[in-house]
């Protein structure tokens, strides 16, 4: 983590008072631990805190210490301001009266009059002092609610944390650090330069939950030495390592294993551009009986199981004239750009869209759009 990124980031957030932390769609473990330790880290530095996520999170993250306090949703109404110049004319009385369908507001001058001249306006900024968002390579990527909250971010200094090469640095302050393996290592990292608090059992359990899933439990090839150190050291601190390994790696679903089963045996990889992919047709979903939270976390498994690649394409049969898409990779390129015909969907490291091709045809369109795409590279 480099010092001259670190410093403006701790001066912003000790000068802030109400902080709000978004995370990308449908987030990660690592975004949500990420979010959370340091959620609990500042809060105990008086700081308020909201977190919110633009789409559910999955039920399979409530262990986490603090997951019950992230939101969907928040008010950013903003207070309109009525400025009255009282320079030559001083106010003895003010009083307001209030309509169905208006208010209005009475000035009594002591001596004088009031011109329209003298009135101005203006709306107070945003309830928050400060924005970080976590994990989020893009405002776009948040969708619907970067579409209603744009003078939030326009209008508020955000802090953007991400250890992907995709990141656009889009914020004023960017803590993008492409040599961490998770958010959770950074967030760690930035704890310890931003106050001597004591990180507690609960914010230790949060992070190591976020460096144990974005590694794949230390087995991923991006797992480094400072990935073991840090997990080492939170456990040191009373991190709750089997907690976590029970709740993430011994309650996989049977839809899932079932699924999973029929993705590794239809798959298929080109070596060129490190690519592997694989379909599943509407008997396949329905024989496993897998949910529709199974078959998101399908692009996880590959991910997180087949670490030698570094594009990932599970396609699923929708009927027989659309298939959905679902793509995520390691190499710093833009899923979303590179699809953007579709309109895709960005949901935390999974590019999704809809084609309009039965499965045999739309597995043909996508790899030639990749192998055209990536041989540019």
């Amino acid at each position: 983590m480099i010092d001259e990124m670190v410093q403006p980031i701790i001066d912003k957030l000790n000068g802030s008072t109400k902080v709000l932390i978004v995370l990308p769609q449908q987030p990660g473990g690592d975004d949500l631990g990420a979010a959370l330790a340091l959620s609990g880290y500042l809060k105990k530095l008086g700081k308020e805190i909201t977190i919110i996520s633009p789409t559910t999170t999955s039920p399979r993250f409530n262990f986490l210490p603090g997951y019950q306090d992230i939101v969907r949703s928040i008010k950013l109404n903003r207070s309109f301001v009525i400025d009255v110049n009282t320079k030559q004319t001083t106010v003895e009385e003010l009083s307001y009266s209030q309509e169905p369908d208006k208010v209005s507001i009475y000035l009594k001058p002591k001596q004088g009059e009031f011109s329209k001249e003298d009135v101005s306006f203006r709306s107070l900024g945003y309830a928050f002092d400060v924005v970080i968002t976590l994990g989020v390579a893009s405002p776009e990527h948040l969708g619907e609610f970067y579409n209603r909250t744009t003078e939030l971010f326009f209008g508020t200094p955000v802090i953007n944390i991400d250890h992907q090469a995709y990141n656009e640095n889009f914020a004023q302050f960017n803590l993008v650090d492409l040599s961490a393996s998770s958010c959770s290592e950074i967030v760690f990292d930035l704890m310890k330069k931003l106050a001597p608090v004591q990180i507690d059992q609960d914010t230790a359990t949060n992070l190591l939950t976020g460096i144990i899933i974005e590694t794949n439990s230390f087995q991923h090839t991006r797992t480094t030495p400072q990935a073991f150190s840090k997990a080492s050291e939170l456990i040191g601190l009373g991190a709750r390592q089997q907690e976590i390994i029970n709740a993430l790696f011994k309650n996989k679903s049977l839809g899932l294993l079932k699924l999973w089963g029929r993705v590794l045996a239809r798959l298929k990889q080109d070596p060129a551009i490190r690519l592997v992919h694989s379909v599943s047709a509407l008997t396949d979903l329905e024989k496993s009986e897998a949910s529709e939270e199974d078959i998101q976390q399908i692009i996880k498994e590959m991910m997180n199981q087949l670490s030698f690649a570094r594009l990932f394409v599970f396609i699923r049969e929708i009927d027989d004239l659309h298939s959905e898409i679902h793509s995520a990779t390691t190499a710093p390129v833009s899923l979303s750009a590179m699809f953007a015909a579709f309109k895709p969907e960005v949901l935390g490291q999974t590019t999704r869209f809809i084609m309009p091709l039965g499965l045999n045809e739309a597995e043909g369109e996508i790899l030639n759009i990749l192998r055209a795409e990536m041989g540019k590279s």
